[in-house]
């Protein structure tokens, strides 16, 4: 008799009884990473009159060569990848705001930047509440609204 692996006949494989998908462990998180507090999305027609009430702090995450090409009247750069090393200096501004009633709001370039909500979501980590403009930058200045 010669023996092939060419594969076994169909009519001897038993088919499939289990119909829930294989139970995997569950992703534990670790501590002090939960969100604490929330970022919202904020649109054109809620941040354009925030932005011209004054009552806003601005954080523009984009890099400073570009904060410096152009940015939102009023933003204060923090680039994202200064957000370690610039972050006490920040908690300081954002409670300060916070407390004087202000919103904190933080763009980048476009809703393709992940940069914003990025940051965003490490600040709900230390329990501030937030918005993001993910419309960013391009949008506004594509409205011709003011830029510095």
């Amino acid at each position: 008799m010669t023996v092939s692996c060419a594969g076994t006949p169909p009519e001897v494989v038993a088919p499939r009884t289990d119909t829930e998908p294989p139970k995997s462990k569950p992703v534990k998180i670790p501590v002090g990473t939960e969100e604490k507090g929330k970022y919202t999305g904020i649109g054109m027609g809620d941040f354009y009159p925030l932005q011209q009430s004054g009552d806003v702090l601005i954080y523009d995450v984009r890099g400073a060569y570009f904060y410096n090409i152009d940015h939102i009247p009023g933003a204060v750069n923090w680039p994202h990848t200064k957000y370690q090393e610039e972050i006490q200096q920040r908690d300081l501004e954002i409670q300060k705001a916070q407390n004087a009633g202000k919103k904190v709001v933080i763009y980048c370039f476009n809703q393709g930047c992940p940069e914003a909500r990025n940051v965003a979501k490490k600040l709900t980590r230390r329990g501030y509440s937030l918005s993001v403009f993910s419309a960013g930058i391009d949008t506004w200045r594509d409205a011709g609204l003011p830029m510095e």
